[in-house]
């Protein structure tokens, strides 16, 4: 958390409040944010006085591409992304770690209550060779040839699968879980055996849940909130994830939850194969 859905929904949120705008202050007070390079001085420092040309998202990343560099920003377990307006009061507690101040008025705070999240700097040129994060599943590229391919490579067990970022960008825990629900695929099956009709309905499941958690404004379990602050609406919509003990809402099976790869993990023993 938060996965491809609320980085989305935070990444729509703030386009049209910061394209097109000069960051005029950055203060980053977590030295730990800017492990992956630099100083918090120092990268603060590279981004003032920048525009923001366009707002992107990669994976689980937030991109603000200042021209020939790009400000990237990995939320971690718990980051947020907060938007202050003109005129209110900026209200900082000590979990904000990071603030951009931008012109016209609006500032942007990072809260991290874990402290797992990123704040770096990458020459835009070369984004995909330094992220090396695999294919966006809601994308063109995203097709059932190409899922198959990288399936059939792979032994290892398909929920793990889903969730390593450098062959798909973007899936967590929540999503992985319910797509592999939708798909009918239980996730302690290896992806090398998957066949072409499975991998076809895991295509489509994963599509859809996105689409549809996006639609939603995301789940919210514990921490995510968009940039106003607000909580998704997907939550209560999930079948499987965090719902062990209930009923599947097709056949009655009590879901189970089981530690797959350190990972929590709900399935339906009787929807699932």
């Amino acid at each position: 958390m938060p996965e491809l859905p609320e980085v989305e929904v935070i990444r729509r949120a703030l386009a049209p409040r910061v394209v097109g705008r000069r960051i005029e202050e950055a203060q980053i007070a977590l030295p730990r944010l800017t492990r992956r390079g630099g100083t918090p001085q120092g990268v603060a420092a590279a981004v003032t006085g920048r525009t923001v040309a366009a707002l992107g998202r990669r994976g689980k990343c937030v991109l603000f591409d200042l021209g020939g560099e790009s400000l990237i920003v990995r939320l971690g377990m718990t980051g947020q992304l907060l938007w202050w307006e003109t005129g209110a009061r900026f209200r900082p507690d000590s979990h904000t770690h990071a603030h951009l101040r931008f012109s016209g008025g609006g500032v942007l705070s990072y809260r991290d209550v874990r402290k797992f999240g990123e704040l770096f700097l990458l020459p835009t040129a070369t984004l995909e060779t330094a992220l090396r994060i695999g294919m966006e599943p809601l994308d063109s590229a995203f097709t059932v040839e190409a899922l198959a391919r990288v399936c059939r490579d792979s032994s290892v067990r398909i929920k793990s699968f889903l969730l390593d970022q450098r062959k798909i960008a973007g899936i967590g825990n929540i999503y992985a879980d319910e797509a592999l629900f939708r798909a009918g695929i239980r996730p302690t099956r290896r992806a090398s055996s998957l066949r072409l009709e499975e991998i076809r309905a895991l295509r489509r499941a994963v599509r859809t849940v996105l689409r549809s958690a996006i639609r939603h404004r995301g789940s919210t379990i514990s921490d995510y909130r968009d940039p106003c602050g607000q909580p998704g609406d997907f939550a209560p919509l999930h079948r499987v994830y965090h719902r062990h003990g209930t009923p599947c809402a097709v056949c009655g099976t009590p879901i189970q939850r089981i530690v797959l790869g350190q990972r929590g993990t709900h399935f339906c023993s009787t929807c699932q194969r």
